[in-house]
């Protein structure tokens, strides 16, 4: 499953240097963020009916709330879990990703995963709703 989120991170990639929305080292961004994601997976895929999030998921979610330095790193984030989780055909992954944070006790609002969400509205302080990034 790690491959596979590393290989839909590269298009995405690929794709977000097209839309001007690369940070120095996108491409290391992305890789980095769907590897500390990768803990995750059987949370996000399974959400209620398994298990809680892990340890190895909540300690990738903390490193990722950090990796989001800049206004560029969290659209680049945001184009890159919208390509990843929206190749995973489940409805109900979008709000298991956003519910991560919380379910870890973490202070961090995820990147948007909706497929028909614009990454480029993400700002530096807040998101849509008005929730301070940290």
């Amino acid at each position: 499953m790690a491959r596979f989120l590393v290989f839909l991170s590269l298009a995405l990639l690929i794709s977000s240097y097209v839309l001007g929305a690369a940070p120095v080292d996108p491409v290391s961004l992305c890789i980095e963020a769907a590897l500390k994601l990768d803990p995750c997976l059987l949370y996000i895929m399974k959400g209620g009916d398994g298990p809680s999030p892990t340890d190895a998921c909540c300690t990738g979610v903390d490193i990722l709330s950090k990796l989001a330095k800049s206004r560029v790193d969290r659209i680049v984030l945001c184009y890159c879990f919208k390509k990843i989780f929206w190749t995973l055909d489940n409805e109900d992954i979008h709000s298991r990703v956003a519910g991560l944070p919380n379910k870890c006790g973490i202070s961090y609002t995820m990147p948007p995963t909706d497929k028909t969400y614009n990454c480029n509205k993400i700002s530096m302080f807040s998101d849509d709703e008005g929730v301070v990034l940290i």
